[in-house]
């Protein structure tokens, strides 16, 4: 599917994609952290995102290292803009 607003939406069928910022969260053994401003197409009838390819692994490299820094720092929420 290629990424570009006004795409008819895969999940849904019935929404169109528009360009936008999302937020998402991780738990891992107690530990909490949600990165802000990930860049996405999201839905504008059921809130499906797609990502370009990359930014998921980016995602997962923020991810893992806010946890790595979780619990060097011994606290349970941490929070990131990208």
């Amino acid at each position: 599917m290629k990424l570009t607003e006004g795409v008819k939406c895969k999940a849904c069928r019935t929404g169109k994609l528009f360009k936008n910022e999302v937020s998402q969260k991780f738990e891992r053994e107690g530990l909490e952290i949600e990165i802000d401003g990930i860049p996405a197409f999201v839905c504008d009838d059921c809130g499906q995102a797609y990502f370009l390819p990359g930014v998921g692994d980016k995602i997962s490299v923020a991810a893992n290292d806010l946890f790595k820094l979780a619990e060097v720092k011994h606290a349970g929420k941490f929070k990131a803009a990208v």
